[in-house]
């Protein structure tokens, strides 16, 4: 049985960056990382949490309230840090800027909510 964290408390907007990041984090470590188990297996939960995270969406309410499992939290941990590496290597714009500020936050929290 997996154990749950606090759930992952959003705004609609930070909720739809949350599913653009996980879909730029799927294409890019589908192209650019190596097959290993840890990879897929990040993967899968990344697409998981992203089916729940439409489905909540869906519901047209003003929060969406992600429960996570702590697989999920150390997911997410994962995919931000390859995040902010990926944009890391790209050439300085303000959306570059925004995204790294953005995702570097997400990625902060995580740390400090899930440990």
């Amino acid at each position: 049985m997996m154990s749950t964290a606090p759930p992952l408390l959003l705004s609609r907007e930070q909720a739809e960056r949350l599913r653009t990041y996980m879909q730029e984090y799927r294409r890019s470590a589908l192209t650019n990382m190596p097959p290993t188990q840890e990879r897929n297996t990040t993967l899968r939960l990344i697409q998981a949490l992203q089916g729940k995270l439409l489905a909540q969406m869906d519901q047209k309410l003003p929060q969406v309230d992600l429960i996570l499992a702590k697989e999920d939290v150390a997911a997410l941990k994962a995919m931000t840090k390859s995040l902010l590496q990926l944009y890391g290597k790209k050439p300085d714009s303000f959306d570059r800027t925004m995204t790294v500020t953005d995702v570097g936050k997400l990625y902060t929290y995580l740390k400090q909510t899930y440990g």
